[in-house]
């Protein structure tokens, strides 16, 4: 067995097969997903002076965490192989269309400045955080918070609380929406392709407590699907030709975890019955027969669902809804009574986490409930944290086992499929375009695969599309 400190950026075609112990991902499970420290640091708290000295000593402490110690042996360590795979293989861009849409970027640009420029009534620079500051407080009047330096706070979650109230707000962030869009993307992407037109993103198994993998130089995982333009650079990333790509994304899965974790019978008889969990929300929360509600209804059940998963507070409901802090504690009071188990699952949830000071996922992941040494009392910060970690830690975990699963199974085994990317619940595929028959049967498997990888209390779905480029796939029947 060979003992390294950050396996996969020392494997290499020839050594792939080898028989690998990562000192780095060890200690970022025992360590509960803790901040990770330098190898050298590492190597002074355990007082050894080599990485097999280390590794013995890790060992060691797996012993008193035997879960922890599985989840090490058949998921972290298994993933390495495949995360090489993927970021060797890497995904095409279109580089002639980005530079396409960075031009349309820079059109939509000027004219949100010169709409902006012509509200405030003279030349200022929009990408100063001093300027807007000073203007939105002292001439708006929007009572924005300062910072310790004394200077007005401009950042999103500041200035979104005012957009309905102060429009220009809107536009203020529409322009920096559209220029970070430019920076972080179109320019950015053109330098990161290879020889082949190819990008490469580097996929980190330690950067996330929750399990959850990190993409980056580039992070293909933070394109914002909703924006036009967002959706369109995605449309830059395509398939080679005489390939197609697939997307197979878990369905509502959090919400899945949550209905199996609480055994909530009302959440796992939507599942089961293949209902609209969304409408089920909004119909308690409006008061209206579930076959009665309404787009607009079914979004705000959306919201609370989700909000509830994330440990949203009803301010911070409010404002996600526009709606008075009153109103938002309503329709969180009418959330716990329509899911009754829910709040008592998270009641004995936080009274075993104090007890052992620490919560744990599905497979055995864990996180300290406390920031520090010493701490007796959850802040509020980490008492959010904490409601969504069981939930989306379990989904991260079983995501790298569904990959693990896949490649083993399926990719390894056929070279016509090439597994490229993962986006969360998403898993993106590059696939030699084959006849129907085929390919139907090819998507059965994968589907099969993913859907099987731990018995929840509700079947678990995933829907696929199908299409030439990222963020133009369609549904596939």
């Amino acid at each position: 067995m060979s003992i390294l400190w950050d396996v996969k950026s020392q494997l290499t075609e020839k050594n792939f097969n080898k028989d690998f112990y990562d000192c780095m991902i060890a200690e970022y499970l025992l360590t509960y997903g803790q901040h990770l420290q330098t190898e050298e640091a590492v190597l002074k708290k355990y007082k050894v002076t080599t990485l097999e000295e280390l590794a013995q000593k890790q060992q060691k402490a797996f012993e008193d965490v035997p879960e922890i110690y599985t989840l090490f042996k058949t998921i972290e360590m298994p993933l390495i192989p495949v995360l090489w795979k993927m970021e060797n293989t890497g995904i095409l861009l279109d580089t002639e269309r980005l530079k396409e849409i960075g031009e349309q970027i820079d059109e939509k640009v000027i004219t949100v400045k010169e709409d902006l420029i012509k509200q405030i009534g003279f030349d200022m620079n929009l990408n100063s955080p001093i300027q807007i500051g000073n203007y939105l407080a002292e001439k708006e009047g929007v009572p924005l918070k300062k910072t310790k330096t004394g200077k007005y706070s401009t950042n999103e979650s500041e200035l979104i609380q005012f957009s309905d109230q102060f429009p220009i707000i809107q536009k203020i962030i529409e322009y920096r929406g559209l220029a970070k869009l430019r920076s972080t993307y179109v320019d950015s992407l053109i330098t990161k392709i290879d020889e082949n037109g190819k990008v490469h993103t580097t996929y980190s198994q330690t950067a996330a407590n929750t399990g959850r993998l990190a993409s980056t130089n580039p992070n293909l995982q933070n394109i914002p699907v909703t924006s036009e333009f967002g959706q369109k650079i995605k449309s830059c990333f395509m398939a080679e030709k005489g390939k197609i790509l697939l997307s197979f994304d878990y369905s509502q899965q959090e919400l899945r975890i949550l209905a199996h974790l609480t055994g909530e019978e009302k959440l796992i008889t939507a599942f089961t019955e293949k209902q609209d969990v969304h409408k089920i929300t909004a119909s308690q929360i409006f008061n209206v027969k579930y076959d009665d509600v309404d787009k607009k209804q079914r979004s705000v059940g959306k919201t609370i669902n989700f909000g509830i998963i994330y440990g949203m507070s009803s301010f911070g409901l409010s404002k996600s809804l526009s709606i008075p802090v009153e109103q938002a504690q309503i329709f969180i009071d009418t959330f716990y009574k329509t899911y009754p188990k829910i709040k008592e699952y998270y009641a004995q949830y936080f009274k075993k986490a104090r007890i052992d000071t620490y919560v744990t996922t599905l497979l055995g992941r864990r996180r300290n409930i406390y920031e520090y040494p010493g701490q007796k009392f959850i802040s509020n910060s980490m008492h959010r944290v904490l409601l969504n970690y069981p939930i989306q830690g379990s989904a991260a975990d079983l995501m790298k086992k569904s990959m693990i699963d896949v490649y083993t199974n399926i990719v390894s085994k056929n070279e016509n499929i090439n597994l490229l990317l993962q986006i969360h619940d998403d898993l993106v595929f590059e696939v030699e375009e084959m006849e129907k028959k085929e390919l139907d049967q090819l998507i059965k498997e994968i589907k099969h695969t993913m859907c099987s990888v731990y018995p929840l209390a509700v079947p678990v779905e995933v829907e696929v599309k199908i299409g030439n480029r990222w963020g133009e796939m369609q549904p596939y029947s």
